[in-house]
């Protein structure tokens, strides 16, 4: 008896090994994992946006490639480019054209004089004399005299203490005075390509920690890591046409709204991902749209 349970348990046993061979499992599951460069393109395709918290005019521009001037316009925003949490900017449209009314013109009618002449009013004599007004005396008061009082010699003004004006750097600056640098020193990686899902600006290669510097004068607009895909950004402004972004930082040294000069400090070099060599990734952008930094950029 002993070995015909035995050979029934191995029986079991058997088909519990086959059952678990022949069973339908669902494999598990597989995560790609989006490398960094993939989400450069933080693009904003609506033709609306509503503002977050930390979000600026420029950085909206930037991500739908749109001029910072023509949002403003498009969504009545003041010279100060302020927004705030909730509202909701057009992002496509016509500026709409000021409207001008004529002015109405008002007749007056005037009457004429025969009409004035017309209305005529009889006085009456009165019935008794008029008494004569009585006569009354006038005093004239006399001005107490006094005695003089000593006064003390004026004090001469003291000149005025001149103060030096503030010079503050030019905020329009021509296009033809723009003399562009380049923004780090190291190898170009990629360069800028016209396809839709091309590089719309350059990397240049280096080590951790390299300076980033302000390829030309301009002020910071943007200074942060809000945009997803450019890590540490920093967007300066240059005049009413250009803009310039530097990308993938590894710290930010400046902030947003100070002046710059070509050549400055702006940031350290980062990189893309944990995996990937230190890199900066540098765009320059005319009116809203991106352009070839190698047309600007001198040669090495």
């Amino acid at each position: 008896m002993s070995i015909k349970w035995h050979h029934i348990a191995l029986y079991f046993l058997l088909a519990q090994l086959v059952g678990c061979s022949t069973a339908n499992h669902s494999p598990a599951p597989v995560t790609s994992v989006q490398g960094y460069k993939t989400e450069l393109r933080s693009r904003i395709y609506a033709s609306s946006y509503r503002v977050k918290k930390g979000d600026t005019l420029y950085a909206i521009a930037w991500r739908s490639n749109q001029d910072f001037k023509f949002l403003a316009a498009l969504n009545k925003i003041p010279n100060s480019y302020e927004i705030y949490p909730g509202q909701v900017l057009k992002l496509q449209g016509k500026i709409p054209t000021p409207v001008y009314k004529k002015p109405v013109s008002v007749k007056v009618a005037t009457t004429s004089s025969s009409n004035n002449n017309s209305a005529k009013t009889s006085i009456k004599a009165p019935s008794k004399p008029l008494a004569k007004p009585a006569t009354t005396k006038t005093v004239v008061a006399k001005a107490p005299v006094r005695s003089p009082v000593k006064t003390k010699p004026p004090v001469k003004p003291k000149p005025p203490v001149k103060v030096k004006p503030v010079v503050k750097p030019k905020t329009v600056v021509s296009n033809n005075q723009l003399k562009w640098g380049w923004p780090a020193s190291g190898k170009l990686i990629s360069t800028y390509s016209t396809s839709k899902s091309g590089q719309q600006g350059v990397n240049i290669g280096g080590s951790l920690g390299r300076n980033v510097i302000a390829s030309e004068n301009g002020r910071v607009v943007y200074s942060g890591n809000g945009l997803r895909g450019y890590g540490n950004l920093i967007i300066i402004k240059h005049n009413d046409d250009y803009l310039s972004a530097y990308a993938y930082n590894q710290k930010l040294l400046v902030k947003e709204q100070q002046w710059v000069k070509a050549g400055q400090k702006i940031a350290t070099m980062g990189n893309t991902g944990p995996n990937s060599g230190a890199e900066l990734y540098f765009e320059i952008r005319f009116r809203g749209k991106p352009v070839n930094p190698m047309r600007y950029l001198p040669k090495r």
